[in-house]
This record gives C-alpha cells, structure tokens and sequence, in this order.
C-alpha cells in the first residue's frame, strides 16, 4: 500500500472516529446490521473487509433482496390476477346463466302460448261457423246472439296484443336477455285473455248446439204435425176418386202418426220409420188422382189488357209450345174486329178468360151505374165471343173498394189480384222478366202479366221451364183455386183469400 493510500486510509479512520464519537456509543456491528435490515440484505462472502486499526469494516459488493419477500410478492401478483380473472369470469358465467334461463323462459312461454292460441284459433273458428246457423234452425236465438258477439270481437281487442306478430316471433339464442324476457312476458300476456276468451265462446258454442237440437225437437214434431194435416187434406179429397184400399193404408198411416203426437221427446230417429210409412202413403193416394193443387205445386199465369192483335197471338204460340194453359182478364174495348177470333182462340186452346171491366180505368173511381155498366158490357162481349160469361174479375192497377165488391158479389164475379208481379210493363226486357218471376213464384202464385208486350211472349218458355225443373205445374187461375173462389171475395194466390170483404178497406 502506498503513503498516500495510507493516508487516506488513516484520514478516513480518522474521519470515522470522529464521527463514531459524535454518534453516541455507536459500534460497528451494529452499523453493519443497520445496513443490512435498512436494505434488506446482509453482507454476503463476497463483500470486502478493511481492517483500520482495532476495528474491522465490510464494504458489500451488492444488495440482493429476501427471497421470501420475493416469494410473498409473487404470491400476491398471481393470487390478485387469478382472483380478478375468477371474478370476471364468475361475471361472464353469471351472464351466461341469466341470457340461458332467459332463453328456457322463453321457450317454455312459447310452447304454452302455442298450445293456447292453437286451441284458441280452433275454438274461434268452430264458432264463427256455428254462428252461421239460421236462426230458424235455433229455438233461442238470443244464444245465438251471443256466440256471434263473443266470436266476432277482433282478437287484438280481445287480448291486446297483436297475435300475427306473436305468431311469427321466436325465441333465439341470438337474441338479449332483456329481449327474451320482454317476449316471454308477452306470451303470458296473451295466454291468459285466450283461455278466458276460449272457455267463453266453447261455452256459448255449447249452448247453441244445445239450442239446436231443441229445435230440431220442435221441428220434428212440426213436421210429424204439417204431414198428419197434410195426409188428412189428401184422404178428404181422394173420397171416390182412388181405389179404397190407398185410402185405408193413409188412414192407418195417420192413426199411427196421430198416437206418436201424444209422446214425448220426440226425435229424428224415433219418427223416422212412422213418418216413412205415413208419406208413402201420401204419396199412394195423391199418384193415383188427377192433378190438385191442394196437394200439388201449382201455379197460374195471367195476362192483363188483351186481346192486342199484334202481341196476343206471340203469347198464345208460345203457350202453345210450352204446352201450359193461362187465364186472360180482357177488357171489353178490345173485343172487336179480328180481337174476337184472338178471344176465341184463347178458349179454344184451354186458356181461361175473365173480365178487366171494359177499359183501363181504376173501378173504384167510376159511379155505381158506370161500374155496373162497365161490367155488364165486358161479360156481354165475351160471353157472345166464347158463349160463356166470366165468373172472375181484375181491377185494373188492383185498386178496388168496397162498392167494387158489392158490385162483383153481385154479379159472380171473384176478384182475382196477384201475388207475383213480373214487372214485364216496366223492363220490357224478356230476361229480366224471366229472373223477376222465377225468383220470386212460390206454390199457389198468381202471376201478373201483359200480353201487350213482345217482351212478354219471348220470356215465357224461360219461365215455364225453369219453375217445370222445380216441380211446378201450370193451371188456369179456377183449378188453382180448385173451386173455391167465391164471388165478391179477393184473392191474391191459391189458399191466400185476403178476405177483404166489404167494410174491411175503404177505397184505395
């Protein structure tokens, strides 16, 4: 070692010392310890000693930390990033859990919901048919009423919700937890209002059924009750016009229907077999008679203000070809001249003749003498014409009074209105004739038309055939009535007198 080192080192001793002493009973080992714990670390085989007289001083070459401080550090930095990544994960599966039951929520909610509104529909629509029924085929209708206010409310009002769009809406996995659950709370929505309304309407639909069947009791008896009428009407009118064994069979017939009356809870199936029997019957006795329209369908055809030379004879071919007899109210103006022949004609085909008083003129208007005038001339006119006098009278435009009545009793004659009016006056369009007529006959119609009119003639074998193809038969306004007009008296259709007799209108 050099003097300078030497002195250096000894200055620096002596430094020491002086600091030593300065230091208040400071020794160096404890120094040396107060290192070490101010730094954590202690002097390890590689650090240099210096020897300065009686003391010895370390001079550490590098400070390592504690490895158990090291180790607890670690432990710390990897416990705090495995918790941070258990937490975010216990976030994440406690998500996962939520949008997974919300989806199961949801699914189940709709399969309920898909059960209801199928059930719901089915019920609506069994309804909504059911109350189409007729309400004669319903023996309260105000059953009926309800079904259809109960069936026929829209379905938005009913549950408030839009069911097309529920319909077509899914639960997917796609889709948020919030939205799951705002689509599982709708299917719930509607569930509820469906089965209250389902249980309302199968409710009322239970009624109407019940209601049904009980007019179905009442029509049976009804219709066991219209055929007994029916079968005594044609046993009365068959007396000496059939053989005598038909007429016993019906008799018998009856007497067994009659006794069923009597019982109660009648149905289709109980009667079925006895009112077989007692039709049959029926139809036996009425086969074997000429025609009635008691006990047939039957209608007359009429044709006002003739005879027109022009358009007569085209109504009297065209009845001709159809092979149908009408009746013919005429007004006795027009009988002269080549009109007599037509007149004649007329009769000489079958055809029926009344009087329309002796021109177009409402009766009700005239004065008694002229109204008996207009009359007399009228049946003197075809009686010189076809040899015989009417015994039916039209009023022109129907208007009548009672002093018209009087009068018609007075002279034989019944008053003879109708019930179909073809308005062929007021198309004068023969298709539009045929469809008025047809739509509108029934058994026992007297149908009003004009032989006056080309029109008219052109629309009658339309009108002959499609009510033939219905069953109708084609009969002067006389054999509709089958004898029993009485004069003074009116008559709109067969079995239909008004029995307007004097006193019951004044003049219209």
């Amino acid at each position: 070692m050099t003097q300078q080192q030497d002195k250096d080192v000894t200055g620096s001793s002596a430094n020491d010392s002086d600091a030593n002493a300065a230091n208040a009973g400071f020794n160096e080992t404890d120094g040396v310890d107060a290192f070490a714990s101010q730094w954590g670390s202690e002097p390890d085989a590689t650090s240099e000693y210096i020897e300065s007289g009686d003391a010895t001083v370390a001079i550490p070459q590098s400070h390592r930390p504690k490895p158990l401080l090291i180790a607890f550090l670690a432990v710390f930095v990897i416990l705090a990033l495995v918790a941070g990544m258990t937490i975010a994960r216990n976030i994440s599966l406690s998500r996962a859990q939520a949008h997974a039951d919300a989806l199961q929520s949801c699914q189940n909610a709709q399969t309920k919901y898909v059960t209801t509104v199928t059930t719901y529909t089915a019920t609506m629509k069994a309804a909504r048919e059911l109350g189409k029924t007729s309400p004669d085929d319903v023996a309260n209708t105000k059953l009926l009423d309800t079904l259809n206010e109960l069936a026929g409310t829209n379905d938005s009002a009913v549950i408030g919700l839009d069911l097309n769009t529920l319909n077509e809406s899914e639960c997917s996995g796609n889709a948020s937890t919030d939205d799951l659950d705002a689509l599982s709370g709708s299917f719930g929505d509607a569930i509820v209002p469906m089965f209250k309304r389902t249980g309302e309407v199968q409710y009322a639909a239970d009624n109407v059924k019940a209601s049904i069947e009980d007019q179905k009791t009442i029509n049976v008896r009804s219709r066991l009750s219209y055929l007994v009428s029916t079968a005594q009407t044609v046993l009365d009118v068959s007396a000496g016009k059939v053989d005598e064994s038909l007429r016993t069979a019906l008799s018998d017939a009856i007497d067994a229907a009659t006794a069923l009356q009597k019982t109660n809870n009648l149905t289709a199936e109980s009667t079925k077999g006895v009112m077989s029997d007692l039709q049959s019957a029926v139809d036996a006795v009425r086969n074997a008679m000429p025609l009635d329209c008691r006990l047939s369908k039957c209608v007359a055809l009429t044709f006002d203000d003739g005879p027109d030379k022009t358009n007569t004879p085209k109504v009297l071919d065209a009845l001709r070809q159809s092979g149908v007899p009408a009746t013919f109210f005429v007004q006795g103006q027009n009988i002269s001249g080549s009109n007599v022949d037509l007149l004649r004609r007329e009769a000489a085909e079958g055809h029926e003749i009344g009087s329309m008083s002796w021109s177009h003129t409402q009766l009700h208007a005239l004065s008694a003498g002229d109204l008996k005038t207009s009359l007399d001339k009228t049946a003197n006119a075809i009686e010189n014409a076809t040899g015989s006098r009417p015994t039916l009278l039209r009023a022109p435009d129907g208007a009548w009074s009672d002093t018209v009545l009087s009068r018609a009793k007075t002279d034989g004659l019944s008053l003879v209105l109708w019930n179909i009016d073809s308005l062929d006056w007021k198309s004068r369009d023969a298709d539009a004739i045929v469809k008025q007529v047809v739509s509108t006959t029934l058994s026992g119609s007297i149908i009003d038309l004009h032989d006056t009119y080309g029109s008219t003639a052109a629309a009658i074998p339309q009108i002959v055939k499609q009510l033939q193809d219905q069953g109708y038969h084609f009969v002067t306004v006389s054999k509709l009535l089958e004898g029993g007009a009485k004069p003074g008296e009116i008559y709109y259709s067969a079995g239909d007198s008004s029995a307007y007799t004097m006193g019951v209108l004044a003049d219209r």
